[in-house]
């Protein structure tokens, strides 16, 4: 080894902190690395859980080591560490913690291993480089805010072992253009995929009952929409702001549409509401200004919140109902503002 290399060893030693334990008396344990982990990292072979902040905020750490036997990474282990572009995860991993890797900017691609079945809130959040990534075929649950912000991913395909997408799931994909959620999927969550301006196909299971508020909001590059009919509740603004949106039908098992579902829905020329819808809520179609088209399949004219159809042209928006119902929907609040209403033989 050369003397300026000795001479800058020696200085690093120095500035490392002489209290910091890296590991626990087992090795099972990598409590702290930070004062540690430049460039490159090999962890001891021995360990198995990687604990709290054991890396957060090396932004120098570009490769790491894992060893064979790690079964938990913690939360927020390596949040912060931009520069880590080269991860692969053992076999044994079975949980990903709160944020673990949130903040690595610099992942592109991510596999995880086929025994993870669990990972948390964040734990991927704002891996805005990540453009590959294959999840595990046992995870059920993709929790809040996993992958929220990975703004470079482009395709996703779900195990189909997962069953509920939570809160923020993948909020802010932007990059995202096609997306199949699995057969076993019942509910969206809130935000799930807000902003997911690029996603232009969109397949949803016949398991779905469930669409939360602003699921979909904002994904504007989507032009069409088949809903299963197994959806029940279209809650606020699950689709609001999608404005490529051209054509609706709405399947005859939606009973509730909530306020603002379908608001800002712009380019949306024809909408098609089934006879099972009971209620619709506060300006749920308010804004779609392209409306030319409506047809309700209800005899029984469907309760309306305020301002449903604010901003739709009522005096040149043809209104198609129930031959027998035209008189009710004449009568009936929100509805009565079309100035073309006419009856369709049933």
């Amino acid at each position: 080894m050369e003397k300026d290399d000795l001479s800058a060893l020696e200085t690093e030693k120095k500035t490392i902190p002489q209290d910091v334990v890296v590991y626990s008396d087992d090795y099972k344990k990598l409590l702290d690395a930070k004062a540690y982990a430049g460039k490159y990292y090999e962890i001891d072979e021995r360990v198995e859980e990687i604990c709290k902040e054991a890396f957060k905020g090396c932004d120098k750490l570009e490769e790491i080591v894992m060893p064979k036997k790690l079964k938990k990474i913690d939360s927020e282990a390596f949040q912060g560490c931009s520069s880590l572009t080269k991860l692969t995860l053992p076999d044994s991993v079975t949980i990903i913690g709160d944020g673990a890797f949130q903040g690595c900017s610099g992942l592109t691609e991510l596999t995880l291993p086929n025994c993870v079945r669990v990972v948390e809130a964040c734990a991927f959040k704002d891996c805005s480089g990540l453009t590959k990534l294959t999840l595990p075929n046992i995870l059920i649950n993709i929790w809040e805010s996993a992958f929220e912000g990975c703004s470079g991913l482009t395709e996703l395909t779900l195990p189909n072992s997962v069953t509920s997408i939570a809160d923020d799931a993948f909020r802010g994909c932007s990059g995202l253009t096609k997306l199949t959620l699995p057969s076993r999927v019942a509910s969206i969550g809130r935000w799930a995929f807000y902003g997911c301006s690029g996603l232009t196909e969109l397949t949803l299971p016949n398991t779905l009952e469930c669409i939360e508020a602003s699921a979909f909001r904002g994904c504007s590059g989507l032009t069409e929409l088949t809903l299963p009919n197994s959806v029940r509740l279209i809650e606020v603004s699950a689709f609001e702001g999608c404005s490529g949106l051209t054509e609706l039908t709405l399947p005859n098992s939606v009973a509730r549409i909530d306020g603002l579902a379908f608001g800002g829905c712009s380019g949306l020329t024809e909408l098609t509401l089934p006879n099972s819808v009971k209620s619709i809520g506060d300006g749920a179609f308010a804004y779609c200004s392209g409306l030319a088209k409506i047809a309700s399949l209800a005899g029984i004219p469907p309760m309306c919140g305020r301002k449903v159809f604010d901003g739709v042209n009522k005096t040149n928006c043809e209104l198609i109902v129930p031959e027998g119902s035209v008189a009710a929907y004449t009568r009936a609040e929100g509805w009565n503002e079309f100035s073309n209403i006419r009856g369709f033989s049933e």
